[in-house]
């Protein structure tokens, strides 16, 4: 039978593996959340630009529209670019969920098996104190026994 100990200390380790798993899940999460913010905040601002641009374009040179739409097109970019970069994130969510999940599967059949090698040595425990106190009260009545028959 392997050394309980040893077993504790892989479940201990395997729970510190598990915890480590949900930090990174948690700072994964955390810049998932950031990258969306800040892709909402480009969509919003060229939404606003875009408004403005709508009320103030029959009032402009060409020259200045063409510095518009360049800019537009800059606009467009950037938000594409923070698009992958969401789902990057959002990827990476994922794979730290994946791992969290798997670390949770391994501390608790770890857990598991130190509980059932724990139940195991505890019954062989038993048996062994049954089987003392079984063979005392056999010898005490044999003793007993011994001494009506020799006595009487």
């Amino acid at each position: 039978m392997s050394n309980p100990s040893a077993l504790q200390t892989a479940v201990q380790l395997a729970t510190r593996d598990r915890d480590a798993a949900a930090q990174r899940l948690a700072l994964a999460r955390q810049g998932w959340i950031a990258a969306q913010v800040q892709l909402d905040q480009l969509e919003s601002y060229a939404q606003e630009t875009q408004s403005r641009w709508r009320t103030q374009s029959t009032r402009t040179s060409p020259e200045i529209m063409a510095h518009h739409y360049q800019f537009m097109e800059r606009l467009t970019h950037a938000t594409q670019l923070q698009s992958g970069v969401v789902a990057q994130q959002a990827a990476t969510v994922k794979l730290m969920a994946d791992r969290l999940r798997a670390a949770e599967t391994r501390r608790e059949s770890l857990r598991q098996l130190h509980a059932t090698r724990e139940s195991e040595q505890r019954r062989a425990l038993d048996r062994r104190e049954q089987k003392a106190s079984d063979e005392r009260a056999a010898l005490q009545y044999r003793r007993l026994a011994g001494g009506l028959m020799g006595g009487g």
